[in-house]
């Protein structure tokens, strides 16, 4: 009994580093407009991408031809009981993210025993591209991996209606869980050929069909309506001159550097400053260790247990090995095949959590080889790697403390809400740039007038189309307009193009206010537009 309840501590203290390191980063980034998609059906008129009506009211079914309004019907009942901010947004998803660590380690155990789920779980709950992109789930990946691991476990206990419900629901959230069930397939039919006849030819199947098809019912609903939308919008074969490119990501995802550039500025920063928080300061002491931390060693672990696994290749868990081998290998190829995916790690981490279930395995399964007095060996070899994943979440922590964040996930955006308001002198805001309509919606909880400028195509002069809307959107005076400042522009070139197009028309911007981040760097610009002075 004693090692049984030993055994339950090894996913506890798992969940509870990825949960406390959660938290910790919540704070620093600022809301990003993909990670709140999901709400614009409930705050956007006419954001929902598919919906269906039953009188007055309007049931979003998609937010994207890919991606389903799973998450924003579980939003819109959290947000009536929290209300949107940061937290309410993140710590669902963090949760998300934590109970699949707790289906890792379950499925783990079931297929290789204790010792391998507790070197799984411990891996992926210390993996900072995998806890960042499901805390902050702009991808959205959070769904995606609780319900594939959550099936799997199903799939395992024979509960195969629950489980194949639980991936329709996934295919719903976002259709690209395909990629991962695909795998999945391909690698049961290659390493366990016999047992999936059985199952095929069995009355599991019809089962697995009819709750899949229930699970991704609004899925199915939207491409008979739209005649298969989601696959002519999306599926395209790739140039081969991308691949390099999606090699890079898959690369870096694994590495653990991928997020930096991304999300956070470097050490070189013009406005690098103090941490003001004991947890920015002590991440900021901890950076200072020898060694380069925006890399974690997992590429090296993930080297050593493809030799473990060759090595072993009598092992009784041999078989899981290859399982899992080629569920990984064929969900990224069908990434790297596809235009326009496997280019970012928010699709990388769709491969996760296989590869620490492998690497779990392989070492645990080296492990019981070595003699128990010489046992020590697995466990700092494991040890090792799970500091390096440390270090590379700490650098993370503490350039976010010291830094900031850039691009989309600048903390700009609160003050910025917190300065655009309606009154008798500005009645709407015009956003010149991408990256804060969904922002602004959820954190007004809808009741900020915005609209997105008319800008003119770069490239090309303005339309007669353009001229008559640009004309109808700066010709009045109770316009506040939006923009970033030229350095941070998401679309370079947008601002000149409207400031180019608005001068032509006989009129002038009027630097209003600027909005700047908790280092102090200009984001945000706010003015109006003014008739100019006749010559």
């Amino acid at each position: 009994m004693k090692q049984k309840s030993e055994a339950w501590l090894a996913p506890l203290f798992s969940i509870l580093i990825f949960g406390l390191a959660g938290l910790a980063l919540i704070p620093y980034p600022g809301l990003q407009n993909d990670e709140v998609f999901f709400a614009g059906p409930l705050y956007l008129k006419g954001a929902a991408f598919y919906q269906i009506e039953a009188g007055a009211l309007k049931i979003p079914l998609m937010v994207m031809s890919y991606t389903g309004a799973l998450k924003t019907w579980i939003y819109a009942g959290l947000f009536q009981i929290f209300g949107p901010s940061e937290w309410s947004v993140r710590v669902p998803a963090l949760i998300a993210g934590m109970g699949t660590i707790w289906l890792t380690w379950l499925w783990t155990r079931r297929v290789a025993g204790d010792r391998a789920a507790a070197i799984a779980a411990l891996l992926l709950s210390t993996d900072a591209v995998f806890l960042m992109t499901n805390t902050f789930d702009w991808g959205p990946v959070a769904l995606q991996h609780l319900l594939l691991m959550a099936g799997l476990v199903a799939l395992q206990s024979n509960r195969t209606g629950t489980a194949f419900f639980l991936w329709g629901l996934g295919l719903w959230d976002k259709a690209l869980l395909v990629w991962p069930l695909i795998g999945l397939g391909a690698a049961a039919a290659i390493a366990y050929p016999g047992e999936s006849m059985r199952r095929l030819k069995s009355r599991q199947a019809l089962i697995a069909t009819l709750a899949l098809a229930l699970g991704a019912s609004p899925l199915i609903w939207f491409n008979i309506a739209r005649r298969g939308q989601t696959a002519t919008d999306n599926a395209r074969f790739a140039s081969t001159g991308s691949v390099a490119q999606k090699v890079s990501a898959l690369r870096e995802t694994a590495n653990g550097r991928a997020l930096f550039s991304y999300m956070v500025y470097p050490d070189d920063t013009a406005f690098r400053g103090q941490a003001e928080d004991a947890i920015g300061r002590v991440a900021a002491r901890l950076k200072a260790l020898p060694g380069d931390h925006t890399r974690n060693w997992m590429i090296p672990a993930y080297a050593l247990a493809f030799v473990l696994y060759l090595a072993l290749w009598r092992s009784p868990r041999r078989r899981v090995m290859t399982f899992l081998l080629i569920a990984g290998a064929v969900i990224w190829l069908q990434m790297a095949l596809n235009r326009g995916t496997g280019e970012a790690s928010h699709h990388v981490i769709l491969i996760w959590p296989l590869p620490a279930i492998f690497v779990g395995i392989a070492f645990s399964e080296a492990a019981s080889l070595i003699p128990r007095r010489q046992a020590w060996v697995a466990v700092a070899v494991t040890a090792v790697f799970v500091a390096g994943n440390l270090l590379n979440l700490n650098e993370y922590i503490a350039e976010f403390a010291t830094n900031g964040a850039r691009g989309g996930w600048t903390d700009a955006i609160y003050p910025l809400a917190e300065g655009t308001i309606r009154t008798d002198k500005t009645q709407w805001y015009g956003l010149v740039d991408w990256g804060c309509l969904n922002t602004l919606a959820v954190l007004h909880e809808g009741d900020l007038p915005m609209f997105v400028a008319d800008v003119p195509a770069p490239g090309a002069p303005p339309t007669e189309a353009n001229r008559k809307e640009i004309l109808r959107e700066i010709g009045s005076e109770d316009r506040v307009f939006i923009e970033h400042t030229d350095d941070k522009q998401m679309f370079p070139g947008v601002n000149g193009r409207l400031k180019q197009a608005a001068e032509d028309l006989g009129y002038v911007e009027q630097p209003e206010k600027t909005v700047r981040d908790s280092n102090g760097r200009p984001v945000f610009q706010l003015f109006r537009f003014r008739k100019m002075a006749p010559q």
